[in-house]
């Protein structure tokens, strides 16, 4: 990274963490805690993350769940 100025070097950091984003949400929730244990460790560390995971693969969601509230229109709010 040496020759390249402050702006280049945060774009360049800001691509390839695009990067990273878009290949951690292609996993599914297994695939992300399995990978968390070869980088970190079985069990080790990121215990947020895992635990929220946990709950992921424990309560898998139904599509009209995943929608959540619906928004009422403004109309209707005022009639």
């Amino acid at each position: 990274m040496s020759g390249l100025t402050r702006k280049e070097r945060k774009s360049l950091r800001q691509s390839e963490a695009l990067e990273r984003q878009k290949g951690w949400d292609n996993l599914t929730p297994q695939q992300r805690l399995n990978d968390l244990d070869l980088r970190l460790g079985k069990g080790v560390g990121a215990i947020k993350q895992r635990a929220k995971l946990k709950y992921i693969i424990e309560h898998p969601q139904t599509q009209n769940q995943k929608k959540g509230k619906s928004k009422k229109s403004k109309n209707a709010k005022n009639s």
